[in-house]
């Protein structure tokens, strides 16, 4: 592994000049380098292109702790970009024994995927929210914390949130309460609302958009009721307007209230407490209203997003 390593990286050998150089495959080559960089032996330093000016300028009329602005002009998926400069970060400040919550989301996904195996030990992984809906399943937070647990297995441990479909806000309040009496699902549901660090998305309102405006769509409301309504964006299904405030309207409250789902004000007060990090990462066209709505709205104190968004947020 270490002539693998001093080849490829210090020489640049290709793999196939590597294999033949050691008696062995190709295959062999790219397993052992796979295997270096998974045990800790190589680590990989990004150095996207960022715009200091921005960043600063973002935290300071925002009053957030850090943000991270991609430079624009690079690869054509922006979630992609967003996802290594999100991973990015949080291997830069994290460390072992943190309890991380998690939400949903493609870009999250591309966060997930960037990071490194067994970078950390002893992480504990939560979803920020359960689902309701038996269709549109989308990238979940159940889903996106078994992904991500298993970058660091065996160093980790990760939790579900009940999955369950339910139309009325009756009965949504009424199992609510029931699965609140269980101890275990309690547990994990007050874990998952004190959390170290978050990372979020910030979705749009948007037509065909995955996530939070389908499952709207599934409770009779649509897109266009939901502008009707004001509402710009939205973060762990809270649905929120231009200024930040949530939209607690009697339609809405079967989304807000949804199954055991770490709300709005909660991830408000996580943003204050100055050991909490709540990372929120988003960006791409159509996001500048939604995005400028999260930071008024005070949801998170880190954000990871990209120029344009932020030239846009800070113009206007």
């Amino acid at each position: 592994m270490v002539q693998c390593l001093e080849l490829y990286y210090r020489q640049g050998r290709s793999q196939k000049d590597i294999a033949a150089a050691l008696g062995v495959s190709a295959a062999t080559v790219s397993r052992l380098l796979k295997r270096a960089m998974d045990e800790g032996l190589v680590r990989v330093e990004l150095a996207l292109p960022r715009t200091p000016e921005l960043e600063t300028a973002l935290a300071e009329r925002f009053g957030l702790r850090d943000a991270v602005v991609v430079g624009a002009g690079g690869r054509a998926d922006i979630r992609e970009e967003l996802g290594m400069a999100a991973a990015a970060y949080l291997e830069k400040i994290a460390n072992n024994g943190r309890r991380i919550g998690i939400s949903c989301g493609f870009t999250l996904y591309q966060t997930i995927r960037a990071l490194h195996e067994r970078r950390f030990r002893d992480l504990a992984l939560y979803p920020l929210s359960g689902e309701s809906t038996l269709k549109l399943v989308d990238i979940s937070p159940n889903t996106l914390v078994g992904m991500m647990a298993a970058k660091y297995r065996p160093h980790v441990t990760a939790y579900a949130l009940p999955v369950q479909h339910l139309v009325s806000l009756r009965d949504i309040e009424r199992e609510r309460r029931r699965l609140l009496r269980d101890p275990e699902v309690r547990k994990i549901y007050e874990a998952a609302r004190s959390v170290d660090m978050v990372l979020v998305g910030i979705g749009q309102i948007a037509e065909q958009t995955p996530g939070f405006c389908s499952l709207a769509e599934t409770y009779g409301v649509s897109v266009r009721r939901l502008r009707e309504l004001g509402v710009v964006g939205e973060i762990n299904y809270q649905p929120f307007d231009v200024d930040g405030n949530l939209v607690d309207h009697p339609e809405l409250r079967v989304l807000m209230r949804r199954m055991l789902a770490v709300d709005g004000d909660r991830l408000r007060e996580l943003s204050r407490q100055d050991d909490r990090t709540v990372i929120a990462v988003a960006g791409g066209k159509g996001k500048m209203d939604a995005v400028r709505g999260a930071l008024l709205g005070r949801f998170c104190n880190v954000l990871v997003t990209d120029e344009d968004i932020a030239a846009a947020i800070l113009k206007r």
